[in-house]
């Protein structure tokens, strides 16, 4: 049976290079604080439950690659209101079959964040819907399930300044989610955000 695998190499390796490059081309200056944000993250999920592991065929789905987007709105320079879309998934295989489970967590959600600019620390939490999809795949038939429900989640971390229209998150989380599963883990993430739009 094959290992787990979550993002490939070349994910990993694009999102750094598209970080690197916003490094270099961005104006190091603080900024002033923006109105409105655009972020993409990508990263690893680890899931908690013993309910995404089968022992007697030996399917593991607890490490998952991690991938978001979101959009925020800052209301004053500490708050800002967040509308997330997250998503895991997670693959194996075993006895000539190919499997892969995938949890999509979308909501809106709060943040409070350091009103300075440069590194600001921030911590979030969101209501989100939650949906699990089970695929099993072997030749050419695949067979699919899927529930839904409702959930959590909690984040913090940093979001550092990179000039005047990009910034670099650098985030923990907790999601607790149970459609059919439990699908709850914790996991790391890196993105990039687009920033703009003078906030009074």
């Amino acid at each position: 049976m094959n290992s787990p695998r979550t993002i490939p190499g070349r994910m990993l390796q694009n999102a750094a290079l598209l970080i690197l490059v916003g490094l270099v081309v961005a104006s190091p200056a603080h900024a002033a604080n923006k109105k409105h944000h655009i972020g993409f993250a990508i990263g690893y999920e680890k899931l908690l439950s013993n309910d995404v592991k089968d022992d007697a065929t030996g399917i593991d789905f607890s490490d998952a690659g991690y991938g978001a987007f979101q959009y925020r709105f800052s209301v004053q320079r500490n708050l800002d209101l967040t509308f997330d879309v997250r998503g895991a998934q997670s693959t194996d295989s075993g006895g000539g079959v190919d499997f892969t489970l995938t949890n999509s967590y979308w909501g809106p959600g709060i943040r409070l964040i350091s009103p300075k600019e440069g590194t600001r620390p921030y911590v979030q939490a969101n209501f989100l819907f939650v949906r699990e999809e089970a695929e099993a795949k072997s030749g050419g038939v695949t067979v699919t399930g899927h529930d839904t429900g409702a959930g959590f989640g909690i984040s913090g971390g940093v979001d550092i300044r990179a000039g005047n229209l990009l910034s670099i998150p650098i985030e923990a989380n907790y999601m607790y989610g149970k459609p059919a599963d439990d699908i709850s883990g914790v996991g790391v993430n890196v993105g990039l955000t687009f920033n703009f739009g003078e906030l009074y």
